[in-house]
């Protein structure tokens, strides 16, 4: 562990699906990425609603 309290493989992981994410930009059209955004803002609107 490190000095604050977070594990190391959590900065890994976190690493490693921003460049899964960087990858499927390049290769999902937009329309799909204009569709997870308004899904993801219904779930955390039902989130902050709870």
């Amino acid at each position: 562990m490190r000095k604050n309290g977070r594990p190391r493989w959590r900065a890994g992981c976190l690493v490693a699906l921003l460049g899964i994410l960087v990858l499927l930009a390049l290769i999902l059209p937009t329309s799909f990425w204009w569709f997870a955004l308004g899904i993801s803002l219904i779930y955390i609107g039902i989130c902050v609603l709870r």
